[in-house]
């Protein structure tokens, strides 16, 4: 493969490879760092993010306090703080013994809306907030304080 001059196949000398290897990926990176537009470039704005689970746990969901920092374990970014929450009943539906149906009140389960206090970028998909895209039915894991949840975006506004 390298002849006695040094040639790579006896055609390029393997110190000019490299050169050109080093200059090329020098390119690259000033292309996409400088030419390409940063998607996580733009003007911030105040958002309110609107965040829903239909089954939380009553225990965790008592756990959620307004003006609490509320962060997403998968992308590591701090959404916002909590604004404000409402818990509602989670009801089911249930057979009696005759067989007729009626709507009852979960023991143990509630709804939960959280709507925060964000700061993002508006993209034509979503809000970018920390380098991270949210859109309306991304679901996530979140600490709200002491509570643990698995919400989806419900709404931005």
């Amino acid at each position: 493969m390298i002849d006695e001059k040094g040639r790579l196949f006896g055609k390029i000398n393997i110190i000019d490879l490299l050169v050109i290897l080093v200059i090329a990926a020098a390119l690259c990176f000033a292309v996409f760092r400088y030419v390409l537009p940063d998607r996580n470039s733009g003007k911030t704005e105040q958002k309110e993010l609107v965040l829903y689970c239909h089954d939380t746990p009553r225990f965790t969901a008592e756990q959620i306090e307004k003006g609490a920092r509320v962060w997403d374990q998968g992308y590591d970014v701090v959404l916002g703080t909590v604004k404000s929450f409402e818990i509602t009943p989670l009801m089911e539906t249930v057979t009696d013994a005759s067989g007729k149906t009626h709507l009852v009140e979960n023991d143990w389960l509630v709804s939960v809306t959280l709507v925060l206090d964000a700061e993002g970028v508006p993209d034509e998909f979503g809000i970018r907030i920390g380098g991270s895209l949210y859109a309306s039915g991304h679901t996530m894991t979140v600490f709200a304080g002491d509570a643990k949840l698995y919400l989806k975006v419900q709404e931005i506004r």
